[in-house]
């Protein structure tokens, strides 16, 4: 048995992401939008860090590890393992070996501002995966476990890399890696496994969402901070936003028809993120699909005059395109001699204070343009 506790100062970084060690814990976070559909293998996925050793079957990886947003990502050889995303996240876990980039579920709820301990099992003929002790993902079924190549690659050994969504801090308090000699006789639980979460549930089940309900399990500050939005926005003169919520309840859209802009609510439990953009106008052939308006570089220079710390966040937040696929409604921008190409000229946000009251500062300029 070789058991190594990983030093945080011996970590690598590689792509866009920013790292610190203090009090021998490592703080991450990544600086742009990261390949997270898992469409297809996560090589795409290109913001990490990573342990600059490789380790080999049977192996436990206990890490403990806290994230303020939406989520976290192992990636271990060829596969990935996905926590603390939003419901819709339907690729949470894949085969280290010959991954098939299918639609997968588990139980991959993490309390966020909390640190949580998780430890995966990959064992030569189960796999487990435990979160602070509870068992939520048992397999003997994996497709590496009969794998005609697992010897070669187990010969050359596995990585383990750690990622974290754009702008999701991510601070890891322990990281222990454990190889073992023979295969791992892995103890099950006695209960069931839980469901994984596939909806906002929040709302019951043949109910008309309502405002209220669609939020009910977020955090106290972030359901204070939207309750806050809600008002802001339906007051402003002359935007006139209109309120929409989904049928589901997993929407809640507000929408400023006569200017083209909108500002979006994604709710998933006690996670959620928000965007805001200028509408793309889609009822027509591809070729014809247009904007009513788009001010996002007069905004951001508008903005920038008065609070030019927010305008650089801002342009921070515009959701990149990663050429995940063939697209017609990316759209490039620029400032401060910087240009960025956005994924359908959106930018996103993260569940905190700040993010909401960069956001009203944002739409009072454009409020104060039109």
């Amino acid at each position: 048995m070789n058991k190594y506790e990983i030093d945080a100062k011996a970590i690598i970084s590689k792509g866009h992401v920013v790292t610190d060690v203090k009090r021998e814990m490592l703080y991450i976070t990544t600086t742009r939008r990261l390949s997270t559909d898992f469409e297809k293998e996560n090589m795409s996925l290109d913001s990490y860090v990573y342990v600059p050793k490789t380790f080999h079957l049977p192996l436990r990886i206990d890490i403990s590890v806290k994230i303020d947003a939406p989520g976290l990502y192992l990636l271990f050889g060829n596969g990935h393992i996905n926590f603390g995303t939003p419901f819709s996240d339907n690729r949470r876990i894949d085969d280290l070996v010959v991954p098939n980039c299918k639609p997968r579920f588990f139980h991959n709820h993490i309390p966020m501002n909390q640190f949580t301990d998780i430890s995966v099992i990959y064992g030569l003929s189960s796999m487990q995966i435990l979160i602070n002790g509870e068992e939520r993902f048992y397999s003997e079924k994996e497709k590496y476990m009969k794998s005609k190549i697992l010897k070669e690659l187990n010969n050359a050994g596995f990585t383990l890399k750690i990622s974290c969504s754009k702008r999701t801090n991510l601070l890891v308090k322990s990281l222990c890696i454990t190889e073992y000699d023979e295969d791992l006789n892995i103890v099950r639980s006695n209960a069931d496994l839980p469901k994984p979460l596939t909806s906002n549930e929040a709302v019951e089940v043949g109910q008309k969402p309502k405002f209220d309900s669609c939020i009910s399990l977020l955090p106290n500050d972030i359901r204070n901070e939207i309750i806050k939005m809600d008002s802001f926005l339906l007051s402003l003169r002359p935007l006139k936003f209109k309120r929409q919520i989904d049928k589901y309840g997993n929407k809640i859209s507000y929408l400023a028809s006569d200017y083209g802009f909108s500002y979006a609510l994604y709710t998933s439990n006690d996670v959620m993120y928000h965007s805001l953009s200028w509408y793309i106008v889609t009822n027509s052939k591809p070729e014809f699909w247009h904007r009513k308006a788009d001010m996002m570089e007069e905004t951001l220079n508008k903005l920038n005059e008065t609070s030019p710390e927010i305008a650089e966040r801002m342009f921070l937040n515009l959701n990149e395109c990663i050429a995940c696929r063939p697209c017609s409604v990316k759209t490039l921008y620029e400032f401060n001699s910087k240009k960025k190409v956005a994924c359908h000229g959106k930018m996103e946000f993260k569940m905190s204070v700040g993010d909401f009251e960069d956001v009203r500062a944002f739409i009072n300029t454009v409020n104060d343009i039109v």
